[in-house]
């Protein structure tokens, strides 16, 4: 598959984890997520499948993005994944409500370019 092609892929893939996430978070509240272990799941889930995703990016394709911290998205990949009852929701929470919006707007702006 062409490079081009397969970014663009990934970007789509990514950007319908990040309209679950904010499904998932529609009207809730800190507290809220905090205790419904089942949207907690779900949200960490979404983050997990964005940070393997981003593995799948060219170099270049990465690289164009360097607003984004892909590190730490993979890092946070293998905690969740690895470590799960390390992670601090308070964090997560955080997580979606600064640093998505971010990813997603640029996805979004990268997809036009």
């Amino acid at each position: 598959m062409e490079h081009r092609e397969r970014n663009n892929k990934v970007r789509r893939k990514m950007l319908d984890e990040i309209a679950d996430i904010e499904a998932f978070m529609t009207d809730r509240q800190p507290g809220e997520l905090f205790g419904d272990r089942m949207c907690q799941k779900a949200i960490v889930m979404s983050l997990i499948n964005i940070g393997e995703l981003s593995k799948s990016f060219t170099e270049d394709y990465l690289a164009s993005m360097a607003n984004i911290p892909w590190k730490a998205i993979r890092g946070f990949r293998n905690i969740a994944a690895h470590q799960y009852g390390d992670i601090r929701f308070e964090d997560v929470y955080k997580t979606v409500k600064e640093d998505i919006p971010v990813l997603k707007e640029t996805l979004v702006k990268r997809g036009t370019t």
